[in-house]
């Protein structure tokens, strides 16, 4: 966990924050989020259970475009990764198509 190590956080956090150094005002992990990745790269029928944050987004565009860390304490260095989620080693051509008032399947197909 990424506790901060300010009085101000003191009733709420405990400890230091070994990740990141002296980096002040960070208390943690709040609430889990649920990340629902759309890709015709994503991997069907697949959950992670890896630990990710809002900063993994960011590490991965840094990943992908190989943009670097942005550094200064920034939570992306210490994020986990989203690559589980995706394959890159093959992209289908499969679609589906939902009825837009019941969410069922109006249509669907691969491309084989």
């Amino acid at each position: 966990m990424n506790h901060s190590t300010t009085g101000q956080d003191a009733s709420i956090c405990a400890g230091g924050s070994p990740s990141l150094g002296d980096q002040k005002g960070r208390c943690g992990y709040g609430p889990r989020l649920p990340l629902l990745v759309i890709s015709p790269f994503a991997r069907k029928n697949f959950i992670d259970h890896g630990v990710t944050d809002q900063s993994s987004i960011l590490r991965f565009i840094e990943d992908n475009w190989h943009l670097g860390r942005i550094g200064g304490g920034s939570f992306d260095a210490i994020a986990g990764s989203l690559l589980p989620m995706f394959d890159f080693g093959e992209r289908g051509d499969d679609h589906l198509v939902l009825d837009p008032f019941s969410g069922e399947i109006a249509a669907s197909g691969d491309g084989d």
